[in-house]
């Protein structure tokens, strides 16, 4: 054979362009006593040694293909190519991570080496925690801390709900978006995210108590602090940062709409006392008159509204009836209907 450069020659096979006789993997792996005494013939060297060649090609090929993506020159009396090759320096990276078991791949060096690409167990967390429908999570005290609007943040530790930043006269920052809703539920004591409202007093400095302040301030449900009364959704001033809360104990709650003893609209948060509306007594004339004979001319209505004077109209027949001068008043101790309790308590 020629004498041919050193790595070339991992490139040339045996017998390439002769007849092969066929030589099985088994036969290969017992050596040459499976030819027992007899010498080789040449198809039969060559196919030996055409399978060590293409092993041996294979391995020099995926050398020689990293050698070139590494841009590094194989030279037959030098092996720090092959080191180099090993060490994984990758273009851009600012350190150089040894090894191939440290370093599998070009790209992770260089992800290593970038705060944009780097995946971290902390960069994997922060990444993660965007996932909750998109929307960030933070406890109350980390939301109380911001001090600019940073898009909608579930404020864990206060129902799980989306908060949004908000900017008004009397507050700036994250607020939920259901702030003083009134939630029905039977729970014995307020949760961490309800407020009572039970005509106690909310101060200003009280970061949850404050959203709810300026919550009724900007709806303009405020009276001074004489013309407070229980029932009504309205907070009254106490000077100095303090404001009585609405008491809602013992009302029932009914949508705003016309007043039907004045004909005037009902405004959200506003009081009516209670009223029942019955059928009143009337003082009748005592003579000696059949009841059928008696004119509503002749009665006085005790009740507000009762008809005066209409068409006779017929009690019924014989008899006479005397004064009826007052009422009694009988059952409990007031009108209501059935009722289930539900605790007295807003939205912070």
């Amino acid at each position: 054979m020629a004498n041919v450069d050193f790595f070339s020659a991992f490139e040339y096979a045996w017998g390439e362009n002769g007849a092969i006789d066929t030589w099985i993997d088994t036969q290969y792996k017992l050596g040459w006593a499976s030819i027992g005494s007899v010498p080789p013939s040449v198809e039969q060297f060559n196919a030996v040694h055409q399978i060590a060649d293409r092993k041996a090609n294979w391995l020099y090929g995926q050398l020689k293909t990293a050698a070139t993506a590494r841009g590094v020159t194989l030279a037959a009396g030098d092996l720090s190519a092959l080191v180099q090759i090993l060490a994984a320096t990758a273009p851009d990276a600012s350190t150089t991570k040894k090894g191939l078991i440290e370093i599998a791949t070009e790209a992770e060096a260089k992800a290593l080496a970038s705060a944009l690409l780097a995946i971290t167990p902390a960069t994997l967390g922060a990444v993660l925690a965007d996932f909750r429908s998109g929307i960030p999570g933070a406890t109350f005290a980390e939301v109380e801390a911001l001090v600019a609007d940073q898009g909608p943040i579930i404020v864990t530790d206060m129902g799980c709900m989306p908060w949004t930043w908000v900017s008004t006269a009397y507050f700036t920052g994250y607020r939920n978006p259901l702030c003083a809703t009134i939630p029905q539920h039977f729970a014995a004591t307020a949760r961490a995210w309800e407020m009572p409202v039970t005509g106690g007093v909310w101060s200003e400095s009280d970061p949850k108590q404050a959203r709810l302040i300026a919550w009724f301030r900007e709806q303009g449900l405020t009276v001074s602090s004489g013309s407070w009364a229980k029932g009504w959704g309205r907070i009254a001033d106490l000077g100095g940062g303090d404001w009585k809360a609405p008491d809602l104990q013992d009302v029932f709650l009914r949508m705003a709409g016309t007043d039907a003893d004045t004909a005037n609209p009902r405004v959200p948060g506003s009081y009516q006392s209670a009223a029942a509306r019955i059928a009143a007594p009337v003082r009748m004339k005592n003579d000696s008159s059949p009841w059928n004979a008696y004119s509503w001319a002749s009665k006085t209505a005790l009740a507000a509204g009762y008809p005066s004077s209409v068409a006779d109209s017929y009690f019924g027949i014989g008899g006479n009836i005397g004064n009826v001068e007052s009422t009694v008043m009988i059952g409990g101790s007031e009108t209501r209907a059935a009722s289930a309790a539900v605790l007295p308590v807003v939205l912070v």
